[in-house]
Parts: structure tokens; sequence; C-alpha cells
């Protein structure tokens, strides 16, 4: 028995790329981008994903590879832990907002990955079945000028503060390089709400020996035999803004709000 793939084989699997695929990859990025559009992200990243006649096996696979797991095609089940329809069963929320950074690629240290981050807060005075609309454009707008233009970066840093308010949805949990730098990303997340900080929530957490606790260079530990990094706590590094999300009870996925990285498809605002 031959293990060759036929020509013809070949042939069929690249002529359902450009038939389905390319269906699939036009909807994603539907919207205003032009065919040969290169001079924004989405734009670059449609031409790539999408299947040509000129196309070799291998660019075949990179383009689908570049479609489903680079730019989020293949976006699987959306989960808390648990698949996002089993959780809302269980549980009813409030609204919130997932605020999402991650450190420049030129930035990020050889060996590791880039540092990200995540602020979230809930929507007190607003419920599943009354928020409308235009009151999901407004919060979108509300991110796009405090996050995205232009582009707020989080200084991360070794201290914990915690920025608590219950009553108007915040539990915050922010590491920063100093308190100046932790009052600068609350000031920022409560602008989203037209909210004003009360410093009297502010909290500041220590470890006994930070030093010991969080090395800035952790070092290495064997593992299977060989010599590997250990992984870092508490990283020092600049965190820009990529996207914001609105987790909503009742919507088996997120509403994207905001988009700077160029992934998600129709976020309610562009930037």
């Amino acid at each position: 028995m031959s293990n060759s793939v036929s020509p013809n084989d070949v042939e069929l699997f690249q002529n359902f790329c450009r038939l389905q695929v390319n269906k699939e990859v036009r909807k994603f990025f539907i919207g205003t981008i032009a065919e040969n559009d290169l001079s924004t992200p989405r734009g670059l990243a449609k031409n790539i994903c999408l299947h040509k006649d000129v196309d070799s096996m291998d660019l075949t696979i990179g383009r689908l590879i570049a479609y489903y797991f680079v730019c989020g095609g293949f976006e699987g089940t959306p989960i808390y832990g648990i698949p996002t329809t089993a959780f809302q069963e269980q549980r009813k929320f409030k609204p919130q907002i997932q605020l999402y950074f991650q450190e420049d690629h030129n930035d990020v240290d050889a060996g590791y990955s880039p540092i990200t981050g995540e602020i979230s807060f809930r929507l007190m005075n607003q419920e599943s079945t009354t928020l409308s609309n235009s009151e999901v454009t407004t919060y979108a707008n509300k991110v796009k000028t405090a996050f995205a233009q232009p582009s707020f970066v989080w200084k991360k840093g070794k201290e914990l503060y915690s920025y608590t308010d219950w009553d108007k949805g915040y539990q915050l949990q922010l590491l920063c390089r100093n308190e100046t730098e932790a009052k600068r990303v609350v000031e920022q997340v409560l602008d989203i709400q037209s909210h004003s900080p009360n410093w009297e929530r502010l909290r500041k957490n220590e470890a006994v020996d930070a030093a010991s606790s969080y090395p800035t260079v952790p070092g290495t530990q064997t593992i299977l035999g060989k010599s590997r990094k250990k992984p870092r706590r508490r990283p020092i590094a600049d965190v820009r803004f990529q996207y914001a999300l609105l987790h909503v009870h009742g919507l088996s996925r997120a509403i994207t709000l905001v988009d700077r990285s160029g992934i998600f498809a129709n976020p309610v605002v562009t930037v």
C-alpha cells in the first residue's frame, strides 16, 4: 500500500480551502476592509489568511494556522473554568467589562512569553435584560477614550494594590511599581463609569520578604533531566492595552467593545 498523497488529493484539499475556508475568512473579517488592503492590522491579517490559486501546500497549511489559531477563527467554547452555558445555569451575574493588556513583543525577554495583565469590574447599575445597545456603545467609547487612543500602558511591578468598592462593582487587584502608578490605573478604570476614586479604599499588600518571594531573576530548575527557567512571579513589565470584552449573562460569547490587536471580528467601536 502506498502512503504517498496523490496530486488530485492535494488539489481537492486546496479547492476546499479556497471555496469553504475563504468564506469563513471573509465573514470573520467582514466590514470595510478592502480585498487587498495591507495598510491596517486586520487588512494584513485578512490577506494572509485568504487562500489563493497559486498557493503551495506549505503555504495553504500556513494560512490555516494563521486563521484558526493566530487570528482566532477557531474560538472553541468560551469558558470560566467550565463551559460558559454551564456556568450561567449555576450563577447569575451583573454585566462585566474585562480589559486585557500585553507586553510589546520587542520588549519580551529572551526565553519568556509576553507578560499579560487583566482588569475587570462589574456594571452594578445594569442588568442583562435591560442593558441597551446604545449603552454598550457608550461603554465602548469610554474604553476607547481611556485606554485605546492613545494606547494605555500599565507599568506592572512587584507591589500588590487592591481597590475595593463592592457597591460600584470594583474589586481590583493591581501589580504596580509604586502607589502613584496604582492610583493612575485605578483612575483610568473608574473613568469608564465616570466614577471618582475614594483613596480610603486603596490598600497595599506587602510580603515579609518581597525580594525572596518575587526575585527578578528566578533562576533555573531541573525537570525531566533538563535545566529549565523557573516561572517568574510578579515580573516587572510595561503591558499595553489590547482589547476590552463585555460579558453579559445569557450570551455565550463576550461582546468585543474595543480591539487594538486586530484579532477580534466586529468590535463595537473601531480604533
